[in-house]
């Protein structure tokens, strides 16, 4: 480089430097614009794609889980959610192969989904509803009527030219409130129950009992029989006397309590309040009759009555019934049945409300036992397996919740009562008197 002049060529360095700044604010741009435009398209997608069918499909099903949520896992809607959502995305894959525009063959799709998956809902509200003398809330009508309103709304909009995609925003925003809304009450009911009150302690409580003898302490079997109502209600409601099986088991040396009254209306606040030896307010002092029962599930399972027990060396032997909830999982011994019905709880309540009751109402379907086979088994094996169990060694402790003969008198008993339809008291009579035969003979 000559005195007085300046050179054109730069070091090596800092052109390198400069290229890799080029470089990288080329880079951002491409990015900046692949996000800009994914957002387009995410926007685009929302606004035309129809998500609404798949949310129609899926609220059903997640909101009979949020309503039930406290006695039912969650785990139980698995399968009816796969399985809706499946059929519904096979349809709509079909109606869009047949008309090319995904827009009309979603609205084709929700209208499917809305006849197969809330007709059960709509006959449960104006069931038994008549007008001017005559019936209109029965399955012959109404199945009729509502599949003409579908086809007809169908038959309208393909006459249409054009679907405007604000109409499928506005379902997809419509059908995603009414999925979250259940949604809401389940998080809620998970959360409440992050932190549930704790339970009595085992290795705290002192014991209140002992046993000085130099024999062995007896066994203790409590055995509750679901919804057997005592002599008075057999007979004045469903005509059934049970008075031979009473007085056997005077003869046999047992109390009987006439007249006898539960503290509470539901179960696991009567078998609770008992396992305590105390009313539940002494736990909670504001209890609300419809509120969440989540709460008590620590003093059920764990309760005053088992955990003295447990402390002589009794050992807690507990019996499976439908209501998995209930389950002392970590008692000494659990025996549960292998049978299982073709239909859980879960899934035949969720039937009940889609387009199929009407084939469930029918006799024929309730001859099949569709949901009462689970609770059959469960019944027979506990009965068979409480022979047993005096050849388990040491003092045992047995709880046997029988779900006897509640399955037969609580789906249509009361309704046979205040509707004062003959033919179906009848039938529920026969029904409950079949239930209570099996459980006198049983015990």
């Amino acid at each position: 480089m000559r005195d007085g002049q300046i050179s054109s060529r730069t070091a090596p360095g800092s052109t390198l430097a400069h290229t890799l700044r080029c470089k990288i604010k080329a880079a951002g741009e491409v990015m900046h614009r692949l996000v800009r435009r994914r957002q387009i398209d995410f926007r685009e997608f929302y606004r035309r794609f129809p998500l609404h069918p798949f949310l129609l499909a899926a609220y059903p099903i997640v909101g009979l889980l949020g309503y039930n949520i406290e006695q039912v896992y969650a785990r139980e809607a698995a399968v009816p959610l796969i399985l809706s959502l499946s059929i519904t995305a096979l349809a709509f894959v079909a109606l869009w192969r047949l008309f090319k525009d995904w827009q009309l063959a979603g609205l084709l799709t929700s209208m499917v989904v809305v006849w197969f998956f809330f007709y059960g809902r709509l006959y449960a509200l104006i069931k038994g509803i008549s007008l001017f003398g005559f019936v209109i809330g029965r399955h012959r009508y109404l199945l009729i009527a509502w599949s003409f309103l579908i086809v007809a709304a169908a038959l309208w909009l393909l006459k249409r030219k054009r679907i405007y995609p604000e109409l499928t925003r506005s379902l997809n925003f419509f059908a995603a409130i009414l999925f979250c809304l259940p949604l809401f009450q389940i998080g809620a009911f998970y959360v409440r129950n992050l932190s549930p009150p704790s339970a009595l302690d085992g290795d705290t409580v002192e014991p209140m009992i002992a046993w000085t003898e130099n024999t062995s302490p007896p066994d203790i079997y409590y055995i509750v029989l679901d919804g057997y109502q005592r002599a008075d209600v057999q007979e004045s409601v469903f005509d059934i006397d049970i008075s031979p099986f009473l007085e056997g088991l005077q003869e046999m040396g047992f109390y009987v309590a006439n007249c006898a009254q539960s503290n509470y209306t539901r179960t696991i606040l009567s078998i609770t309040s008992t396992f305590n030896m105390d009313y539940l307010d002494t736990f909670k002092s504001d209890i609300s009759p419809d509120e969440s029962t989540s709460w008590l599930l620590p003093y059920y399972r764990h309760s005053f009555v088992r955990q003295q027990l447990e402390q002589l060396g009794y050992k807690t032997v507990v019996f499976k019934n439908p209501w998995t909830k209930l389950l002392w999982e970590d008692a000494t011994i659990v025996y549960r049945s292998s049978g299982t019905a073709l239909l859980s709880p879960f899934e035949y309540m969720f039937l009940r409300t889609t387009i199929v009751r009407a084939y469930l109402d029918l006799r024929t379907a309730r001859n099949l036992h569709l949901i009462d086979f689970d609770n059959y088994e469960d019944t027979r094996y506990a009965l068979e397996q409480l022979f047993k169990v005096p050849e388990i060694p040491g003092p045992k402790f047995v709880f046997a919740h029988l779900v006897i003969p509640h399955s037969y008198s609580d789906q249509m008993g009361k309704r046979s009562k205040y509707h004062m339809m003959q033919t179906r008291a009848t039938y529920i009579r026969k029904r409950m008197g079949n239930g209570v035969t099996l459980t006198q003979s049983s015990i």
